[in-house]
């Protein structure tokens, strides 16, 4: 019974707090007075590296004799072989930026972006319609 009672007890304090991070937190105003509902700081920005995965070429039809000279001091030998054969160790890859924004209202905005971004972590921003960040100077 007592465990029952206890059980009871934390399920209602705990319904309580729920309540409470419910609750909509004031606004912080801008400078101009006004408040800015897609304001905040820049937590974070992480460059992400993705490979590219393409389609296996034919190796049986070589498409020409390709031929590598390393130059200076300790380059390495020179290299011959067919076309598909040399470089097809080089992995194609793209990069792009994740950005995350803490919103001034207490929200998390995450956003990628394809070229290394302007802002820094603790950069305070405003995140426009059209998804750019700009600068804010309050």
């Amino acid at each position: 019974m007592r465990v029952l009672l206890a059980l009871i007890f934390v399920t209602n304090a705990l319904a309580a707090a729920a309540q409470n991070l419910d609750k909509e937190l004031p606004k912080q105003p801008s400078a101009t007075g006004m408040t800015c509902a897609e304001c905040g700081v820049v937590r974070s920005v992480r460059a992400i590296t993705k490979e590219i995965r393409g389609a296996e070429k034919d190796d049986a039809r070589p498409s020409g004799l390709v031929a590598s000279v390393p130059l200076g001091k300790g380059a390495g030998k020179p290299t011959a072989g067919s076309s598909t054969r040399i470089g097809k160790d080089a992995v194609p890859s793209t990069e792009s930026w994740e950005i995350i924004v803490g919103l001034d209202d207490g929200r998390m905005k995450v956003m990628t972006v394809t070229q290394q971004p302007e802002v820094r972590q603790g950069d305070k921003v405003r995140v426009e319609p059209n998804g750019k960040l700009t600068l804010r100077s309050d």
